[in-house]
């Protein structure tokens, strides 16, 4: 007990909170921009689509959310951990090679899905799908490669450099969304190159910022991709089962309706989902910062440092996040008119469910990055194997029996299930945290 009270004294010192104060900030605000850039295109789009071509986008988005979960746990989260524990002094050279990993992977993806659109087009020409899904192809690349330059800039410690690469793509985005608009050329195949363009543009200013884009083409480095790629997949092979699982668990719900009630159904379900956008960035934020700074305490053997400071980030997001849920509940009417004008006024009550998925990812948050920064990612998939099933036997009954209601809780209990499980898992083990 003793030995705990002095790492938190020692955590807690004023120039400890100072910096961290700082970077926790522009980490908010970062991810706020992007949070803005997300909500503004689903806001407009919800607004100016017919129902049935915001589904077709809202499902189009759902597959790239599950080609993402494998670039996250192959890249993004293996990069988080593994950089600052083991390149330190190298990662520049580091970063490089997870741009080639990136390129070789996700250049093969987008084939797959633009490929796919094309199928599509020959069997169903009509449908609203295709655009979406060969618009997502084709953007997939830039879309990943601004998430992997953004993860650099937390690796580095260096959170406003991501703020001014968000900041841009925001601007960006919505500018573009009214240019389109404005020559009535906004369906979801240009929203999602738009979305592309965007992200190329800011990649590239923020992999300047490193100082990554000299020498690109034939630089020489002491950090094989290979090497690279090996420790991604030793560190990510456990979390690539659990996205699956996630990923089931979390978009089953998307698909089932479209198919179950339609592609318009789809698109309302995603509509109001949309307040519960920020705060989901926002907690995906906290998770970008913490994991870093656990990989860090790992690194130096500071467990109990590293396990109090997971208690504190799960607690205080879970916090607000059900503050938030229970705002949106009693002024769920007028939000609704606030963003959709009226227009989807019979489901308004949706979104105080929806927000409950934040709150159980803000919950589980703290907990789950504990396990990551302790290289002990297959206690993520222990967890999400029991969640897994929840969320897709839920969605199947509670769709048939409620409809999109149904759909909509299924996602909360699903994540709950997510929660308590990755809660349980962090106090009865305490191998988090040892090396």
């Amino acid at each position: 007990m003793a030995v705990a009270e002095r790492a938190v004294g020692l955590l807690l010192t004023p120039a400890n909170l100072r910096v961290w104060g700082w970077r926790s900030a522009m980490s908010l605000v970062d991810q706020g921009l992007t949070s803005g850039a997300g909500f503004g295109v689903n806001l407009l789009l919800a607004r100016w689509m017919v129902p049935e071509v915001y589904g077709a986008f809202a499902v189009a988005f759902a597959g790239f959310l599950f080609v993402s979960g494998f670039h996250n746990v192959l890249l993004l989260e293996p990069m988080s951990v593994m950089g600052p524990a083991r390149y330190p002094g190298k990662l520049p050279a580091y970063f490089r090679s997870q741009i080639a990993i990136h390129a070789i992977l996700v250049g093969a993806l987008s084939g797959v899905l633009f490929l796919g659109g094309l199928i599509l087009w020959k069997v169903a020409p009509g449908s609203p799908l295709v655009g979406a899904v060969m618009g997502g192809g084709l953007a997939l690349p830039f879309l990943l490669l601004a998430w992997l330059a953004r993860r650099m800039c937390y690796v580095m410690q260096r959170p406003a450099l991501a703020m001014q690469g968000s900041a841009f793509y925001l601007g960006f985005v919505w500018a573009g969304i009214f240019v389109l608009a404005h020559f009535a050329l906004l369906n979801s195949f240009t929203a999602f190159v738009l979305m592309g363009c965007g992200c190329l543009v800011s990649a590239g200013l923020l992999l300047w910022g490193l100082g990554l884009l000299e020498g690109m083409p034939g630089a020489e480095s002491d950090v094989s991709w290979r090497a690279v790629l090996g420790e991604n997949w030793t560190y990510g092979r456990w979390l690539v089962g659990s996205t699956v699982l996630s990923s089931i668990s979390s978009q089953t719900q998307m698909f089932l309706v479209a198919g179950m009630l339609g592609l318009g159904a789809a698109g309302v379900l995603r509509a109001m989902q949309i307040p519960s956008l920020v705060t989901t960035q926002i907690t995906a934020a906290a998770g970008l910062l913490t994991l870093t700074s656990f990989s860090y305490d790992f690194g130096n053997g500071h467990v109990e440092w590293l396990r109090r400071k997971a208690t504190l980030v799960s607690a205080g997001l879970v916090a607000g996040l059900l503050t938030f849920a229970l705002v949106l509940a009693i002024f769920a009417g007028q939000t609704e008119r606030l963003l959709f004008g009226g227009r989807y006024a019979a489901y308004a009550h949706l979104m105080p469910v929806l927000a409950l998925v934040p709150a159980a990812i803000g919950f589980s948050t703290g907990y789950s990055m504990a396990m990551r920064a302790s290289q002990k990612p297959r206690f993520d998939l222990v967890a999400n194997a029991i969640a897994a099933p929840v969320g897709v036997v839920s969605a199947i009954f509670f769709i048939r029996w409620w409809g999109i209601v149904g759909a909509a809780a299924s996602m909360a209990v699903g994540f709950g299930a997510y929660a308590i499980s990755v809660c349980r898992i962090f106090y009865d083990s305490r191998e988090i945290g040892q090396k």
